[in-house]
């Protein structure tokens, strides 16, 4: 901002500083809606489980729990000799 447009500011602020709290709570209402059209929202998440699931999945079944198990010894045997 240079020093004009700082001047103006100051000069609405202090303006609107002798405002009652109803009236200044309205108008600033009604700045935030002149800000709605240009914000851009984040992306809606709800989507995101769907894509993780189908990420994860595969056209073969899921492993047994003895198989897993066997898995894990394996790993184990691996590690630890």
């Amino acid at each position: 901002m240079d020093a004009l447009e700082e001047t103006g500011y100051e000069v609405i602020l202090n303006i609107v500083r002798e405002w009652p709290p109803g009236r200044r709570f309205t108008l600033v209402q009604d700045v935030l809606n002149t800000l709605a059209p240009e914000v851009t929202l984040p992306p809606s998440r709800h989507k995101t489980l769907d894509k993780a699931l189908g990420l994860l999945a595969t056209s073969q079944p899921a492993p047994t729990d003895e198989k897993i198990k066997r898995w894990l010894d394996e790993r184990r045997m691996e590690k630890y000799g």
